[in-house]
């Protein structure tokens, strides 16, 4: 539970300098957008209290594949943090870029273009091994086709909005290099 908790914290905590001048954005979504987001961050956050609940209720069971969930868990969150480091000021909750927009290829985002939704599953994944939660694997089954569904509508907003992102798009891969 310690390495669950940690996790979390590493994932939720952040420390933003108070003196740092940020740009303005520009938030723009459809409801259709807002009611994917909302799925998808209702998935994770249902993961994320599913996993301790499935924990408790099987007699808060040990075993060798919490390391492995450890190391997913802990991945995921070193991803997430680096891909959302890239991104900058264009990492948005939101489908639509924010505006002013730009394309970010550096980093990870030359070789695919979902690093932090790939990071996304590594902790999908690791949570519920790390807490010895089967059932909850069902769950992080239902946010990995959230995250397809996500990916497909972000694509055609960001092909919309740059007109070089096919190009980009047929030198990258989508989650895993060479693989999809």
């Amino acid at each position: 539970m310690a390495a669950y908790l940690a996790t979390l914290a590493a994932l939720f905590v952040r420390f933003v300098d108070p003196e740092a001048a940020r740009a303005p954005r520009r938030l723009v979504a459809s409801e259709a957008d807002l009611a994917l987001v909302r799925r998808h961050h209702a998935l994770f956050y249902l993961l994320v209290a599913a996993a301790p609940v499935e924990w408790w209720l099987h007699g808060c069971p040990a075993g060798p594949w919490q390391t492995v969930g450890a190391a997913l868990a802990a991945t995921g969150v070193c991803g997430y943090r680096r891909a959302g480091r890239v991104l900058g000021d264009q990492l948005s909750p939101l489908v639509a870029p924010v505006e002013p927009a730009r394309l970010v290829e550096d980093g990870w985002y030359g070789r695919i273009r979902h690093p932090m939704y790939l990071a996304e599953l590594a902790l999908a994944l690791g949570l519920p091994i790390l807490l010895a939660a089967p059932w909850t694997l069902v769950v992080s089954a239902l946010f990995l086709v959230a995250v397809v569904r996500r990916i497909g509508v972000e694509e055609r907003a960001l092909t919309a909005r740059f007109p070089d992102y096919p190009a980009y798009a047929s030198r990258t891969s989508r989650l895993l290099p060479h693989v999809y």
